[in-house]
């Protein structure tokens, strides 16, 4: 006889659903304050910046299914980091997702007369023949084809819908590419005259630290938020959403267990509460004390080996060797860059270099001017388990 699996509710490899959402409520209305301006005819824009697993992706689900609650049409763009790879092919992939969303959208098909065709005839026309222009010439042109692009979209659905929100998620990418944000920032920016368009840029961003001036036009233009960990309200809210799904029920005890040990990380409590919730028998219906002591090795073997790995495994094997040495070093995962270098006894400008590296990969989060901490206690942990001496 085969043993039916109990379903479980969490799952931490997949976004939140924008029905089991929980917190961000600063964001949340920053983006409906922005929706209302671009839909009134002056069009904002933001970034939502964040570690790993912070719920970046998710909070963009979220802001899809409000902007198309207020009629707008909605174009999201991921995984596009091999296909876009200077500023014609970004232009050619805008141009290009929107036709795909709009063809997609039945209600769009079906009320607009011609419109199938209309889209048909959608395309860059940059010359791909001419690359010995320079790159701001190339840059100019494709300023000019995405908005004469993105003005006749606006032209052809204004009158059913209210605007047009293109949501970016893991911009990290394009900031790899050069002139790629400074080039989306001047197209929005003139297409603002035109038509309702309001963007959003969702990754770990560099650029809000890298232009901290408030002047920085790119700040200006993104005003970033960054996204925190959840409190403990916020974790009881979210476990109680789900739970509710499958009829179980979770002792307030447990929570407390996972909001403490989780830190309030997004990724790290849905890993946690999908350990606890393994732990039910077919005939149990509440999560106690019992079920969280069970779940307890498995959770730190699978943070381990699908979250804080593949986080330290892509930086330098010299920066491997200094962090080992800071979280060996330092009592509390918060410290101050001057305590390090003394206590590691290497000059500053020997370690400065590759704890910038472990700050741009998300190991460590730099609050303030020469303050640092490691991104998760847990982290921190599985790093002083590693010996220097193997990298």
């Amino acid at each position: 006889m085969v043993k039916i699996i109990r379903y479980n509710p969490f799952n931490p490899q997949v976004p939140a659903l924008p029905e089991f959402f929980v917190g961000r409520n600063k964001e949340l209305e920053e983006f409906q304050k922005n929706l209302a301006q671009t839909m009134h005819g002056s069009p904002m824009n933001m970034s939502i910046t964040g570690n790993r697993g912070m719920g970046k992706t998710s909070i963009l689900a979220k802001m899809e299914d409000l902007a198309r609650k207020n009629r707008c049409l909605v174009f999201r763009m991921s995984n596009y980091e091999g296909s876009v790879s200077d500023i014609p092919t970004l232009t050619d992939y805008l141009v290009l997702g929107i036709k795909q969303e709009m063809l997609s959208n039945s209600m769009l098909m079906e009320k607009i007369s011609g419109i199938g065709d209309w889209i048909k005839t959608l395309k860059p026309e940059f010359s791909y023949k001419e690359f010995s222009l320079r790159i701001e010439e190339k840059k100019i042109a494709a300023q000019s084809i995405l908005r004469k692009n993105f003005v006749g979209i606006w032209n052809k659905v204004r009158d059913d819908y209210s605007a047009i929100v293109v949501l970016i998620d893991e911009a990290e990418a394009l900031e790899r590419v050069e002139g790629a944000l400074e080039f989306l920032r001047e197209t929005f920016q003139r297409l603002a005259s035109e038509a309702k368009y309001s963007i959003v840029l969702s990754g770990k961003l560099n650029f809000p630290e890298r232009m901290s001036e408030s002047f920085s036009p790119l700040n200006r233009f993104f005003p970033t938020s960054a996204l925190e960990n959840f409190t403990k309200h916020e974790i009881s809210q979210y476990i109680d959403r789900k739970l509710s799904t499958v009829g179980v029920h979770c002792d307030e005890s447990v929570k407390m267990k996972i909001f403490e040990k989780s830190e309030g990380h997004p990724y790290v409590v849905v890993s946690m509460c999908a350990h606890v919730f393994d732990q039910l028998k077919e005939n149990e219906n509440r999560l106690t004390e019992s079920h969280y002591g069970m779940a307890s090795p498995r959770i730190l073997f699978q943070l381990e080996k699908d979250f804080f790995n593949p986080m330290f495994h892509p930086i330098s094997p010299k920066a491997k060797k200094v962090i080992i040495k800071v979280a060996k070093s330092v009592k509390r995962k918060e410290f101050l860059f001057k305590d390090v270098v003394g206590a590691l006894h290497m000059k500053s400008t020997e370690v400065a270099p590759y704890i910038q590296e472990a700050v741009r990969k998300g190991i460590l989060n730099k609050p303030r001017r020469a303050n640092y901490h490691f991104f998760h206690g847990l982290f921190m942990e599985f790093v002083k388990g590693k010996n220097e001496d193997d990298f």
